[in-house]
């Protein structure tokens, strides 16, 4: 049976740097090795820029990979939030994720899921509480695994941006059908997980599981 306390002491595990020099904390939750903070790389692993798209209909028209950021101090989104990719970026097979890394499948993070207590109860275990960065905290809400979610918000098929503070959603690499993608998140109220597919042309944020 799995056990936490309330705040997991961080396991010593090596850090992953992308192709823009970005280094990223890890956390090892059960078998997984998970990056500890949201992707804010803007090359693909080829070195091939990704494109950021601020406006909202130029976004709204996409059909390949592309990142934004909130238009209101978006640098200090990028450093604090990482960035909100579309799921095309996910799906391009120049890469996203770093070398021995990869975005994970919508089976990763039922594992996850899993090990962590289950759908009602496991995303409690995820928030970085001490940021104070989540508006609604729900009583019972810790890091104790390690995870650090942070409320990054999300982006529209029509490239409006909104509810930082509130929600934390990440795109997995499974795709339902032509236009939608299976997505997981926390929400701001809840100690559970949410997780249903999205439009592709949605904006959220990404985080890697390493290969295994």
């Amino acid at each position: 049976m799995t056990s936490f306390g309330k705040e997991r002491p961080q396991e010593k595990i090596e850090s992953v740097i992308d192709i823009d020099g970005n280094v990223y904390r890890t956390v090892k939750i059960g078998a997984q090795v998970w990056m500890a903070e949201n992707l804010k790389v803007a090359h693909y692993r080829d070195g091939s820029p990704i494109p950021n798209i601020q406006d909202d209909e130029e976004w709204s028209r996409l059909e390949e990979g592309a990142y934004g950021l909130t238009p209101k101090d978006p640098a200090d989104y990028k450093a604090t939030y990482g960035c909100l990719y579309n799921y095309y970026a996910v799906d391009d097979s120049r890469g996203l994720a770093p070398e021995g890394w990869h975005v994970p499948t919508a089976s990763e993070w039922r594992e996850l899921m899993a090990y962590l207590g289950g759908e009602a109860t496991g995303g409690g275990k995820m928030k970085d509480v001490r940021s104070r960065l989540w508006k609604i905290v729900p009583s019972g809400s810790s890091n104790e695994s390690g995870f650090s979610a942070l409320p990054a918000g999300g982006r529209g098929r029509r490239g409006e941006i909104g509810e930082v503070g509130y929600y934390a959603t990440w795109w997995s690499s499974t795709s339902e059908d032509a236009l939608q993608a299976w997505h997981w998140g926390l929400h701001p109220d809840k100690s559970g997980f949410r997780y249903n597919p999205g439009h592709k042309a949605s904006g959220f944020s990404v985080r890697c599981v390493k290969n295994r």
